[in-house]
């Protein structure tokens, strides 16, 4: 089976030392011990106010530490707020971008000196490798992968939304393995569990199917002359979109885009 890039450039994070666990554990949306029974986790590192600044996947790197796989449009910056969270904690923080890439594939694959994992946020998302510079040969993703993702509602950093524009909900991720609910404190924890107590999430990334090529990123959603949501990326005749959801329950105005007619689906969880 063949192994595939990303549709976006990552970058590879590792932390290293004695308190690397505990560090983390602290820092990001889900639950590091879950790697105990399981490859890799999906989560986030959020800012105070409960925005994502970055999201990525965490594997063991065999000898206690960890490699983050993370998105790359704002990787500098996540470096920087790591290291000034750090403290006196003896971990190490080092970009090893260089070392390692990124490859996806459609399932189960060796891939010589490559950590590989199931895509903990949907089963039907294929697997994920780390795989060495040196070693690493991924082919550009084919249409079977973009497909799969709209069909999943999986939005990408970079491509779908940026660093500090959305909140967790917003991006489906604790509807795909991205948090956990009974974790004890991070960064940004107090909004992520207002917005769950109060039951107020108020957008979701959905999916917008047209009858032809839908318009370019960017291009607003309206619910008649009432503003819905835009368009996140596009593929064929469908787009992830970000809709305000509470609108989209109230209206039985016609949705367009660029004048276009559109069908919105939500993702399946939930119920509109």
């Amino acid at each position: 089976m063949e192994v595939f890039a990303p549709p976006q450039m990552r970058a590879v994070l590792s932390l290293t030392g004695s308190d690397s666990f505990s560090f983390l554990q602290g820092m990001i949306t889900n639950d590091l011990e879950l790697l105990a029974t399981q490859n890799a986790i999906y989560a986030a590192f959020l800012s105070p106010q409960g925005k994502v600044l970055q999201t990525f996947f965490v594997v063991s790197d065999g000898t206690g530490g960890f490699l983050l796989d993370c998105a790359n449009g704002d990787f500098g910056s996540f470096v920087k707020r790591l290291t000034m969270f750090r403290l006196r904690a003896d971990v190490i923080i080092l970009d090893v971008s260089a070392h390692w890439q990124t490859g996806l594939s459609a399932g189960p694959v060796s891939v010589e000196n490559a950590i590989s994992f199931a895509d903990p946020r949907n089963s039907a998302l294929g697997f994920r490798h780390i795989i060495p510079t040196k070693d690493a040969k991924p082919k550009p993703a084919t249409p079977e992968f973009l497909a799969i993702r709209f069909a999943h509602f999986t939005p990408e950093q970079d491509l779908d939304f940026a660093s500090g524009e959305v909140f967790v909900t917003d991006i489906n991720m604790d509807l795909q393995n991205g948090i956990a609910w009974r974790k004890g404190c991070y960064v940004g924890q107090e909004v992520v569990s207002r917005v769950r107590r109060r039951g107020t999430i108020r957008k979701r990334i959905c999916l917008a199917g047209f009858t032809g090529a839908p318009p370019a990123p960017g291009t607003l959603i309206f619910a008649g002359k009432a503003k819905l949501g835009h368009i996140c990326s596009n593929y064929g005749t469908e787009a992830l979109a970000m809709i305000r959801t509470d609108r989209l329950h109230q209206t039985s105005e016609p949705i367009t885009a660029a004048d276009m007619p559109l069908t919105l689906h939500p993702p399946k969880e939930i119920d509109l």
